[in-house]
């Protein structure tokens, strides 16, 4: 039943018990109650003292009236008038919707008229009549129903009084220009505005705590910030008018208390909310409220939805000042976290050194692209002190198995008894003793230890975040890349080793790195570049463009790079047959490169930070000739002659594959072949005559891996498949009659 009764109210009952307990009587009844009243500072104590009661004299004549027992009593018996006055009250309240105050149980204390209580007063010379008429004009209009916005927002100052909302820092200019807005005589309502994850929440909610604190200007002391949820508000209207009649209710309350400050997050949402056909939406509800100053209004939305919904009804634009809430810089958001590293290592019983705090921005900052600060790198600090926390150490996991074992010997010691085996019972309790003080030295020792949040802790809470296979790249992974791709791809090592070099180039900075692979059709450029590729990001991270089938750049908006670049942390681009590329679409890479980034179809920035473009030109620069001393600027020349200055100069590094000498080529024929083996479960033997054959029937160097596969495909494999009819296990190849010349 006391659920429904205020803090206050519940205080003073336990000082009416207190008081009953005090004078040794065997009840509770309404004068107790008074008594309890009178203990504390509250508007009844301050209205009785004008009558000139106060807590002496009535309990003296309390005293004298009654008189003290002479035993204590212990159980708490409420008097029937006493237990019939809350019982009234509470269903009085229950249909009104509203908390029991002390002034509801006062007003039924007098409105009843009867009791010891009520004599006490009149002993004490006090006028019924008047007391109860103040009561009623004073007292008695406190008595509400639960307001709506209590129903549908949330008391921000209420979490600020509860400590639930965490500090906001370098954020003292936004806050400041928000109070500036509040205070003015008209236009007084602020929108926030930046990207989400800046921070524009933890604004507002951090405003609620400096009026809580009282460090605010007289204007907004008092105020209550009460943040409106538009998804609640239109929850449950099912009929045309519920929703305008709820809003209506809803600004009656805010024009009718001054002290109210409304926050609607995603204040987008008003347009449209509600607005189903024949109704008003919300957006032009508010507007008259705004436009006349009865109410306090604080948005807050993203960039693009102020655009998209409010800048485009220039009557709700005029009501609201704008307030653009910009991402915090590297330093900025080190001092943020350097703020709540204590809050959340408190939180999680972790320890986070500053070296952490900036491996956290550092990684958030290279790795998750799609989220701004500072939440990204706070969301980090507070799932990596998550994950330590839960990770069993060396005595966790004794203390697992011992539990375990403990568990089966209870097992044990309890059928033993069943079974009257009290002897083996008795040993097995001895162990379990024995186990359960190890097992309480362990749990001991295990609390006093702190664990540590390490760079790998964050490595893995980011790579569980992003979908690349490595994060670190380092000199093993780097060879692991090089074994991959040397067991697929025959020759071309210095070419390889050479994109590995600048990987870890690459792997420094996370700047943006653009290479340039030429060389003659059928080298391997293409397939190098896809495997190297997925070993660094990953096949979900790869974007593959065939730049000699686009012809505009439309082509390029609409295949989506954009958004990949953008939300992705690890991309790689291949550009294949960059030298059938459209002019339009190279000046736009040339334009990329130079910058560092991309201009996408909206006009927005797209970085190339973390980016990787692979381009592939079937070009042989290696003995291009003319007419120079010096090689290296002959080929340099003929690119420039091709590409242009400028894409020649944005490159990073040009990397020429050169084409495969003898020796290589047979390895080629051998690798093909075990790809036949494989294929029919033969062993193939091929003498060294038809392979050198094969080779010297290609009669120029473009495409040769593809030209030595057609061969065998055309030539060995139809000898093969004879042959496996025949049910040979190994198929001996020495002459061929005839071999196609490319």
């Amino acid at each position: 039943m006391f659920q429904k009764f205020d803090e206050e109210s519940r205080k003073v009952l336990i000082c009416a018990k207190r008081e009953m307990q005090s004078l040794k009587h065997d009840y509770i009844g309404t004068e107790h109650v008074i008594l309890g009243i009178l203990s504390n500072n509250n508007c009844i104590t301050d209205m009785l003292k004008k009558y000139g009661v106060n807590y002496e004299n009535f309990r003296n004549k309390l005293i004298e009236i009654v008189g003290i027992g002479s035993v204590s009593n212990d159980l708490y018996l409420y008097t029937p008038l006493l237990k019939k006055i809350i019982e009234n009250v509470v269903v009085e309240e229950r249909d009104n919707g509203g908390e029991i105050s002390l002034s509801n149980i006062f007003n039924g204390i007098i409105s009843e008229g009867d009791g010891v209580g009520i004599r006490i007063l009149l002993e004490l010379k006090i006028d019924i009549d008047k007391l109860y008429g103040n009561v009623i004009k004073n007292v008695s209009k406190k008595k509400h129903k639960k307001s709506i916005l209590d129903e549908l927002g949330v008391d921000l100052n209420l979490k600020a009084k509860n400590g639930l909302i965490d500090p906001v820092i370098g954020r003292e200019k936004e806050i400041n220009r928000m109070i500036e807005i509040l205070c003015r005589r008209t236009k007084n309502n602020p929108i926030l505005i930046g990207e989400a994850g800046v921070g524009k929440t933890a604004i507002v909610e951090y405003l609620s705590k400096k009026i809580v604190e009282g460090n605010v200007p007289d204007i907004l002391k008092n105020k209550r910030i009460i943040s409106l949820d538009m998804a609640s508000s239109v929850a449950g209207t099912k009929y045309r008018g519920e929703f305008e009649e709820r809003m209506k209710k809803v600004l009656d309350e805010l024009e009718n208390d001054e002290d109210i400050i409304i926050f609607i997050d995603e204040i987008h949402t008003i347009m449209g909310a509600g607005g189903a056909e024949g109704a008003i939406d919300a957006s032009n509800i508010f507007k008259p409220s705004l436009a006349r100053g009865k109410m306090r209004c604080i948005g807050a939305t993203t960039i693009d939805e102020y655009k998209k919904y409010i800048e485009k009804d220039g009557a709700l634009d005029r009501r609201f000042q704008k307030l653009e809430i910009k991402e915090p810089n590297d330093c900025e958001i080190k001092n943020i976290l350097m703020n709540l590293k204590d809050i959340y290592s408190k939180h999680h019983n972790v320890l986070v050194n500053d070296k952490i705090i900036n491996k956290i921005i550092f990684y958030s900052k290279n790795f998750i692209k799609c989220r701004k600060e500072p939440d990204r790198s706070i969301d980090i600090l507070d799932e990596v002190c998550s994950k330590v926390a839960l990770k069993n150490n060396k005595k966790e996991k004794n203390i697992l198995k011992l539990k375990s074992k403990l568990s089966t010997v209870i097992k044990s010691k309890e059928i033993l008894i069943s079974n009257n085996k009290f002897k083996e019972a008795y040993k097995l309790k001895k162990s379990e003793d024995k186990m359960n003080s190890i097992l309480n030295k362990l749990e001991i020792e295990n609390a006093n230890i702190i664990k540590s949040v390490s760079e790998n802790d964050i490595l893995e809470v980011i790579k569980s975040k992003v979908n690349i296979p490595i994060l670190n790249i380092d000199d093993n992974y780097l060879n692991y890349i090089k074994n991959c791709i040397t067991k697929r791809i025959v020759g071309n090592t210095n070419a390889i080793n050479e994109i590995l070099k600048m990987c870890k180039v690459f792997n420094r900075n996370y700047d943006c790195l653009s290479l340039l692979l030429c060389g003659n059709k059928g080298l391997g450029k293409c397939s190098v570049a896809k495997l190297f590729a997925e070993l660094l990001v990953g096949k979900d991270n790869i974007i593959y463009l065939d730049t000699s089938s686009m012809y505009s750049v439309n082509a390029i908006n609409n295949s989506g790079i954009f958004n990949e670049i953008k939300n992705k942390s690890r991309v790689v681009i291949i550009l294949d047959d960059i030298e059938k590329c459209n002019n339009d679409i190279l000046n736009l890479f040339i334009d990329g490169l130079k910058n560092g980034s991309f201009k996408d179809y909206s006009g927005n920035d797209i970085s190339l930070k973390n980016v990787i473009i692979i381009m592939i030109a079937n070009i042989d620069i290696s003995n291009k000739s003319f007419g120079f001393s010096d090689k290296s600027n002959d080929k340099y020349y003929y690119l420039n002659r091709k590409f242009g200055r400028d894409f020649i100069g944005s490159i990073t590094k040009i990397i020429q594959f050169d084409n495969l000498n003898e020796k290589e080529r047979i390895m080629v024929v051998d690798k093909y072949l075990n790809k036949l083996e494989d294929k029919y479960k033969v062993k193939i033997i091929l003498s060294l005559e038809i392979k050198n054959k094969i080779v010297e029937s290609i009669n120029y160097e473009g495409d040769t891996t593809k030209n030595i596969y057609k061969i065998i495909r055309e030539s060995i494999e139809p000898i093969i498949i004879d042959k496996l009819s025949a049910g040979n296990s190994v198929i001996h190849i020495n002459s061929l009659n005839t071999v196609r010349v490319v």
